[in-house]
């Protein structure tokens, strides 16, 4: 047989070097070469080990196993390397093994084997990852597009051939082993895993240890290799045993929460999650038949857990890298159309017409509902009665008023805070409902021009078309129809919002406090914007702007003689009543909520992720403008990010209508 050459790298000379290098030494045979690479600057070896006749070498910095592996390639004298980990104990026979393959196939270029089935660590977690380890190779024997350097040999001429190692990209233990065997099948080479060469593994594992070392070590680099090279091979965990294993764990947790839900659908959760339990054990029955035979019950159940768990995590964090690579992904234009400049002009006119179109027939519809129907401003009328109201010296609460109030025809409960009542006057003061309809209509034509003006600005260095755009953008939201036809604020709101942020930029914090107090008519939309006004220099501002609400609140109290504490406990009561209205506080009572619509609940669900799959350019965006705005918020927080971050976040926490749809305008800017 041919000489080889052992390659150990290593980080300390411990005990379980120790005993790993001499089961190495006790399987070379005369003529072989030892060679030991401690990865960094070593402390002065032991004597036993300088009397071993072992080769020292060492990188001089901690710069990975990759590296250690490359330099005792390059110092190896013999044409077969065989590479082991220092914390893998050699079967006696690995060499002989590993020799024969090597002399009986001239073509072979790459060999590797498993672990053995009787781990050192005794723990229920070690057990279980070594023996998925050793399971996952013996089940696929025979030719492999991988390669392990755990217990692997190959040919040294075809490893300097390709480079060695990828010491560049992986400089701590990783998935390098993994990266050159791929590069090996790439080449052509043959690849041979044979199970019957193993070694025992003296790893520890712990629970948080082996899921941070799954993730941040092989799930994300090993994700993002796949996806780099666009292609999946149905090998060891890529196969399509594994694949439907990943998707069962998928649905194993959501199944469990819907079944231990009072909800209508909690038989259908049962059954949907023990027929998931059923056929994820059947498939992976060989495994867990393994684990009861090395642990019985214990590690059988305790393995079963384990695995679901690092098949979810690792599933995760595959979506996660997935998801990360697409929405970094250049946006541009599909290959038929970018070699037509013309059309291209063409079908951007034609698309800025038809979103002028749309954005023209929102308005006008809801200008039309407004002024020609009777049930036109619906929602102006009822702010109308909670004026008059107001102005009989009635707070329009059934929990404030008296008895003779409460039967007024025009009575009602407002989900206004006090302070909104004295401004309702400005509305209604001279000309009443008519007065409101007019008004309404004209602020909220002019919070529109305002805010496709911002648009444009916005837009403009990115060409004419792209100016035209931004324009658009804000005309062209659905819930504009719908707010004008009801002679709803949001409008309105979000136009002082603009004019905040424009006085913010201009300096004019105490205008902008003004703007952003007129805003609170409606605390869901202009809540998060107090945040630009928390700045050292802008907190003057927030003062004043709190004072102003304050004023307007002990006006409301004064004109309805109302106490404050009455008001508080009031509001306790309604609090229920915006909890079903934000998309959070929805997904937020789907637990104890036995009357949530579970259909439409995966509906939406299923839409937001799909959206997040179809356009991943615009969620690119959107991170990318979350991060921006984290970075600045606290030196400049009145930015087109700034106000379109906060937009998301008021849709998303507070209690809104389809009308307050407006307010995502700065975001998709």
């Amino acid at each position: 047989m041919a000489p080889i050459s052992l390659i150990m790298p290593t980080i300390d000379w411990g005990p379980t070097f120790a005993s790993c290098l001499q089961a190495a030494l006790g399987s070379l045979r005369s003529g072989d070469e030892l060679l030991v690479v401690f990865d960094g600057l070593p402390p002065p070896p032991p004597d036993w080990l300088r009397d071993s006749g072992a080769v020292l070498l060492n990188t001089g910095v901690r710069s990975g196993p990759a590296a250690a592996r490359n330099l005792g390639a390059n110092q190896a004298r013999h044409p077969i390397l065989l590479f082991v980990d220092a914390d893998v104990e050699l079967h006696h026979d690995v060499r002989a093994r590993v020799c024969k393959h090597f002399s009986s196939d001239p073509s072979l270029t790459a060999l590797f084997g498993s672990y053995d089935n009787t781990p050192a660590a005794p723990g229920l977690v070690s057990r279980f990852r070594n023996l998925l380890h050793h399971h996952t190779h013996n089940s696929h024997p025979g030719p492999a597009c991988t390669f392990w350097a755990g217990c692997g040999a190959v040919r040294r001429d075809r490893l300097l051939a390709l480079g060695g190692f990828d010491a560049e990209t992986y400089r701590q233990p990783c998935i390098e082993d993994i990266e050159l065997g791929l590069r090996l099948h790439d080449a052509g080479e043959r690849i041979l895993l044979d199970p019957a060469i193993q070694g025992k593994h003296h790893k520890c594992w712990t629970f948080v240890q082996m899921v941070r070392t799954d993730i941040s070590q092989r799930a994300i680099p090993w994700s993002r290799l796949l996806l780099s090279r666009r292609r999946l091979p149905a090998t060891l965990n890529l196969s399509s045993s594994a694949r439907i294993s990943a998707g069962l764990s998928l649905l194993l947790p959501g199944a469990l929460a819907a079944a231990a839900s009072s909800s209508a659908l909690q038989p259908w959760a049962l059954l949907t999650f023990a027929g998931c339990l059923g056929l994820f054990m059947q498939i992976n029955r060989s495994f867990l038949g393994l684990l009861w035979r090395q642990g019985g019950v214990r590690l059988a159940a305790t393995g079963t857990t384990l695995l679901i768990l690092y098949l979810i995590y690792s599933s995760l964090s595959f979506a996660g890298v997935a998801t990360a690579a697409m929405a970094s992904a250049p946006v541009r234009a599909p290959d038929w159309l970018q070699s037509r400049p013309n059309l291209q002009q063409r079908l951007a006119i034609i698309g800025l017409l038809l979103l002028g179109l749309i954005s023209l027939s929102y308005i006008t519809k809801g200008l039309f509902v407004l002024f020609t129907t009777d049930r036109g401003g619906w929602d102006l009328l009822q702010r109308f009665y909670e004026w008059r109201l107001f102005q009989s010296h009635i707070y329009p609460s059934e929990a404030l008023a008296k008895q003779s109030a409460r039967l007024l025809p025009h009575f009602r409960n407002t989900v206004y805070l006090p302070w909104a009542l004295p401004q309702f006057g400005f509305l209604f003061g001279w000309g009443g409902i008519a007065q409101g309809k007019i008004l309404i209509s004209l602020v909220s034509l002019l919070s529109l021009a305002m805010m496709a003006a911002v648009g444009r600005w916005m837009m403009r260095p990115l060409g004419q078309k792209a100016e035209w755009l931004g324009f658009l953008i804000p005309l062209a939201f659905y819930s504009n129809r719908i707010c004008l036809a009801a002679g709803q604020f949001s409008i309105l709101c979000m136009g002082l919002i603009s004019l905040q942020f424009y006085f913010l930029r201009k300096r004019q914090t105490f205008a902008a406090s003004i703007c952003w107090t007129m805003a609170m008519l409606k605390p869901q939309l202009a809540l998060a914007y107090a945040i630009p006004l928390l700045g050292r220099r802008k907190r003057i501002g927030l003062v004043f702007g709190l004072s102003l609400l304050f004023i307007l609140t002990l006006i409301a109290l004064q004109q309805t003689n109302t106490d404050a504490i009455s008001i508080g406990l009031s509001w306790l009561k309604l609090l229920p009543v915006f909890q079903s209205k934000g998309n959070v506080n929805v997904l937020a009572a789907v637990w104890p909520n036995t009357d949530i619509d579970w259909i439409y609940l995966i509906i939406r669900l299923t839409a937001i992720l799909a959206t997040i799959i179809a356009f991943p350019s615009f969620f690119h965006r959107l991170r990318a403008a979350i991060y921006t705005t984290f970075q600045t918020i606290y030196y400049n927080s009145c930015t087109i990010e700034a106000a379109g971050l906060f937009g998301i976040c008021s849709l998303l926490l507070f209690y809104n209508r389809i009308y307050d749809q407006i307010l995502l305008y700065p975001a998709v800017i």
